[in-house]
């Protein structure tokens, strides 16, 4: 039997396959990949604060909202942050999206497995923004894999929508901006970025859903849907920076392989910002000076990091990296930034996948949870045996089951990887025939008189008369049932 490896790139969605024992590798990456960085959405605010692994009643989940949302639909939400995705193969009519993205289900991207996106709350982290002169605020998605060409569309709850109370529908946003292809850019740890301005109508302030969509210009359709929560500044006064405490403290070197981790909360402990910076070969000598720009670029409203000269300009001295501090708008906010050395890579984690089985002449659909410590891409390769045909689609198949003489059991198998290591898990198919299982299958040295019933390729066939090595199907003294 010929073993056959394919990737995704040579196979395209529709292609049902049945060539022996087929192995079919498809990345991740395949059906969703990315998720607003800033304003963070909600499933990334989630899953970075963690929690939701153990206990089961999700007491260790810090955010009462991110709680919620697990008690109702799990944590698939969480480790699949990056995937609040559907296809929609006629994605320019709105009707269309609408009705593949219903009301109810936008924050989820259409996904009831992903609905507690939805739940109102008031206990959603909030965003502040506060837009420039032009009205602009700035706008960041991490594209763990990017997708060009795309476009790009941005919603905003109207004024008067309660938030805190209602779920979403298409009724109760207003488009704000509109871009066509944007190119990606990359950061210094080598992570993939899209970045734009998404223009605040004037009169807008206070609580609001910022509602993004990516739209992948594709045959299938690919639409990737976040929702962000919001708080709109409108102040004339100038900001006032207070310090809290200092960006680095002595003996926070930084060596090859450690990576920075700086966290930012509110009065109440609620987390604004969660930002990792891996120190490499290349930054080594220059990485707090790097670390800080990325962390004012991408959160100018709500801290500055330097020294603040007689004119209020807060800039880093690069000559003296110990004496820049950390500026905020509120002085109970608090600070923290930490050094650990890179995690040992660890192998993904497969949620077990139980035995099933199916009626002959069906299909069946399985979809594999896995997850990783490390928050790699993974990657999928499924093993299906011959005369079974599939269609993969990264964690989710599609296995279309044969006719058989007989109940089989068939054994099928998935492998995950992050690139490096990998994991196995397997599980058993039953086909089962559906045939009246008392009928003998044809033999030729067997004699049949009229009205005997025998099982020949999977069909049923009754004899006419008497017959003795007359096959069914071919000769006339058979008719099938």
């Amino acid at each position: 039997m010929n073993n056959n490896t394919l990737t995704q790139k040579a196979l395209s969605k529709g292609v049902v396959l049945g060539l022996g024992l087929l192995v079919l590798q498809t990345p991740l990456s395949v059906y969703g990949h990315g998720y607003v960085d800033s304003p963070k959405a909600r499933q990334a605010i989630c899953q970075a604060q963690g929690g939701y692994w153990w206990p089961e009643t999700g007491e260790n989940i810090p955010n009462l909202a991110c709680r919620a949302a697990y008690l109702a639909t799990g944590y698939v939400q969480f480790v699949q942050e990056h995937e609040f995705a559907v296809n929609i193969t006629d994605y320019q009519n709105q009707a269309e999206v609408e009705a593949h993205v219903p009301d109810g289900l936008l924050c989820s991207a259409g996904s009831e497995e992903k609905g507690g996106m939805n739940l109102p709350s008031p206990h959603w982290q909030v965003t502040e923004v506060m837009p420039d002169e032009q009205n602009n605020i700035p706008f960041r998605f991490r594209a763990t894999t990017p997708h060009n060409p795309s476009f790009w569309q941005f919603y905003l709850t109207r004024q008067d929508f309660p938030v805190e109370s209602q779920e979403i529908t298409w009724a109760d946003l207003e488009k704000v901006q509109e871009y066509d292809d944007i190119e990606v850019s990359k950061d210094s740890d080598g992570n993939s970025y899209y970045e734009m301005s998404i223009n605040i109508p004037a009169e807008r302030s206070g609580r609001a859903v910022l509602y993004t969509r990516w739209q992948r210009y594709d045959v299938a359709g690919e639409g990737f849907y976040n929702c962000s929560d919001i708080d709109i500044k409108r102040d004339s006064t100038p900001v006032s920076w207070q310090p809290i405490g200092y960006f680095v403290r002595q003996g926070q070197e930084g060596a090859v392989g450690e990576f920075a981790r700086a966290r930012l909360f509110d009065a109440t402990g609620q987390e604004l910002i969660n930002r990792t910076f891996t120190v490499t070969q290349a930054n080594v000598n220059q990485w707090q000076q790097t670390f800080a720009a990325e962390l004012v670029t991408d959160f100018p409203q709500v801290l500055q990091i330097g020294l603040k000269d007689s004119a209020g300009n807060i800039t880093f001295d690069v000559n003296n990296p110990l004496s820049n501090q950390v500026w905020v708008t509120d002085s109970n906010y608090s600070f923290t930034l930490s050094l650990a050395a890179t995690p040992v890579n660890t192998p993904p984690v497969i949620e077990n996948l139980p035995d099933r089985q199916a009626d002959e002449n069906t299909s069946l659909q399985v979809t594999v949870i896995a997850t990783d410590a490390q928050q790699s891409q993974l990657s999928y390769s499924w093993q299906v045996p011959a005369p079974l045909s599939f269609v993969a689609d990264g964690a989710n198949i599609t296995i279309t089951l044969p006719e058989v003489e007989q109940t089989t059991d068939f054994s099928l198998a998935v492998t995950v990887s992050d690139g490096e290591l990998s994991a196995s898990e397997s599980f058993n198919l039953k086909v089962n025939n559906t045939l009246e299982p008392d009928i003998p299958q044809w033999s030729a040295e067997q004699v049949y008189v009229g009205d005997d019933l025998v099982r020949y390729q999977g069909q049923v066939y009754r004899a006419k008369w008497w017959t003795l090595n007359e096959i069914p199907g071919q000769a006339n003294v058979w008719e099938k049932r």
